[in-house]
């Protein structure tokens, strides 16, 4: 049998996207956000379901995007000022200042939420080395290669 899945995020409801905006105005708190990513995460868990897929995602609704997410849990990085990506979306690139060491768990809190929402298999999400690097500057390591294999370590982690 083939089994069925979708891969990364799904589109933020607009909610979240205010929520978002409000957070970063400092008008609601990181509590109530997190609120509002759980309850995005239910819904996009909900949406699989009922589709009938056999492998589910929580739909990255915690990330604003696929690689800051990760650098700002990172040891090692700093964060950019906006860079422009695809068209008019923007994100803060981050820039490699140093060795990239995990500092502790990332992404299993809300791994573990999704996959409490379901008897289906939830995948767990991570941005792949090749593609943190390619979206970061890297003022440190004198390679790519020594900066992708870096990070493949934390991936591995």
């Amino acid at each position: 049998m083939l089994l069925t899945t979708t891969v990364g995020s799904f589109p933020k409801p607009d909610y979240l996207v205010r929520a978002r905006n409000l957070f970063s105005q400092k008008k609601i708190s990181p509590e109530k956000l997190k609120e509002l990513e759980r309850k995005a995460t239910k819904e996009v868990i909900r949406l699989q379901e009922e589709i009938g897929l056999d492998i589910l995602v929580h739909g990255e609704m915690e990330r604003g995007d696929m690689v800051t997410f990760f650098a700002e849990r990172l040891e090692g990085f700093e964060m950019s000022g906006l860079v422009r990506s695809y068209g008019n979306r923007y994100y803060k690139k981050p820039i490699v200042k140093g060795k990239i060491k995990r500092i502790g768990p990332i992404a299993l809190e809300m791994f573990q939420y999704a996959q409490s929402l379901t008897k289906k298999p939830v995948k767990g999400m991570l941005t792949g080395p090749y593609t943190m690097c390619d979206w970061s500057f890297n003022e440190y390591f004198s390679t790519r290669r020594d900066l992708v294999l870096n990070l493949a370590e934390i991936v591995h982690q």
